[in-house]
């Protein structure tokens, strides 16, 4: 998770650099869309890693169940 952190703060340097030739509402918007995809990109991941974490605690609650029924 920490390399992903400084991946995101690296990949809005390059963007804050590349854009700074450009307009200023340019500039925003293009700084807030990169943002905004940064964001999305990680909910994304934490969502997916939840949505494992309780398929494998749900599994796992099965097996105990089944073991303590035998």
């Amino acid at each position: 998770m920490i390399a992903v952190r400084y991946s995101r703060v690296g990949l809005l340097v390059i963007v804050m650099l590349i854009l700074g030739c450009e307009g200023k509402e340019d500039q925003d918007s293009k700084i807030k869309q990169a943002v905004e995809q940064a964001v999305t990109r990680d909910l994304k991941i934490y969502e997916s890693a939840k949505k494992s974490l309780k398929k494998i605690e749900k599994e796992a609650q099965e097996k105990r169940e089944k073991a303590l029924n035998q």
